[in-house]
Formats: structure tokens, C-alpha cells, sequence
């Protein structure tokens, strides 16, 4: 049986989401960063990654990729953390090829769906998740405030400027600027 760890020089599986875990996290890691940076360049990068090392964070609980094209390096990735109400998907990353991408932003949206994913939205992964992936939005200000463990939230309802539809928009300090999100997901 061949191990994922000797697959890192190689050609991963082609088309198949795997788990890195040990050894084969830390031998990934570079790949994996760039990746997250590729994705988050637009706003600056990831708050949480700031050099590769940063992948090793033992707050994540989990970490996909996949290779999806002709080339044999890592294309796309997803992570987060195992919670009470199931799995919090905190951040992705890609290659930034369109085909890519999109088969990302569908196997994710795919996930949210079923019971035991969220994720915490604004902005364009909004659009993208809620508005074209159909995830629903949690509106349940309760529920919001169970699963966010006491953080300090401004509960809004609709969105404070109108911009986007849903009914469970609060806004709390992420890295100590306010910021506006929704919770979507099925939990």
C-alpha cells in the first residue's frame, strides 16, 4: 500500500480530496501556503497565515486537498475545526485556475449543506456560497450566539447597509477590526 507521504514527491491522486495529517501536513506545508495566499491575496492574505509555519497551527483540526488538473502539485485545499455543532470550515486555498476553483467552491457548498458544516461569510464568499451555492443562512440569532462561544456580537438581523439578503447578519472584532458576517451552513 503506498503511503500519502511517499505521494508528496509524486503525483497525488488524481481528482480525489485527501486528508494531510503529520508527517504529510509538514511536508506540504509550502504548497498548502502558497495556495491559502493565492486565495486571500485580494484582501491582504489569510489573518491566520503569515509564513508557512503557520500551517502546522494545532487550532485546525482538519485539512483537505486535492489535486484536480495535469500537473502534479497540490491544487486546491480547505480547513477548519471540529466543533460541538460539527465541522467549521475556517479558510481555503487554490492555485487560481477557474476550473479549480469552481470544483472547490461546489464540493463546499455541497458539504454546508448537509448537517454538521458552517462557515462564517461576507462579502464575495457570500455571493458565492449563499447567493450561487444555495447554503443557508443560519438566522437563529440564539444559535449564532452558542455556536460563536460568548464573542462579542452586534446581532443586526438584516445586513446594516442592505447590501445582502438573509436575516442573520452580526458583526464582531476579527483581529481587532470590526467586521460584519453571516453564519451559513446546516448545524
Amino acid at each position: 500500500m503506498i503511503k500519502l507521504i511517499d505521494l508528496l514527491f509524486e503525483d497525488f491522486p488524481k481528482g480525489k480530496y485527501i486528508s494531510l495529517k503529520g508527517e504529510e501536513l509538514v511536508q506540504a506545508k509550502q504548497d498548502l501556503f502558497n495556495l491559502i495566499q493565492t486565495a486571500y491575496k485580494d484582501v491582504g492574505g489569510h489573518l491566520n497565515f503569515k509564513s508557512p509555519e503557520n500551517i502546522l497551527d494545532p487550532d485546525i483540526d482538519f485539512w483537505k486537498a486535492a489535486d484536480l488538473d495535469e500537473d502534479p502539485g497540490l491544487d486546491v485545499v480547505y480547513f477548519g475545526k471540529k466543533t460541538s455543532f460539527g465541522n467549521k470550515l475556517t479558510g481555503w486555498g487554490h492555485d487560481g485556475e477557474k476550473p479549480n476553483i469552481k470544483n472547490l467552491l461546489i464540493k463546499k457548498s455541497n458539504d454546508l449543506k448537509t448537517r454538521g458544516n458552517y462557515i462564517e461569510v461576507s462579502g464575495d464568499a457570500y455571493r458565492v456560497f449563499v447567493e450561487k451555492g444555495g447554503v443557508p443562512v443560519i438566522e437563529d440569532e440564539n444559535l449564532v450566539r452558542s455556536i460563536l462561544k460568548g464573542k462579542d456580537i452586534k446581532w443586526h438581523g438584516k445586513h446594516p447597509s442592505n447590501k445582502y439578503s438573509g436575516n442573520g447578519w452580526y458583526t464582531r472584532n476579527i483581529g481587532g477590526v470590526p467586521v460584519t458576517k453571516v453564519m451559513a451552513g446546516n448545524v
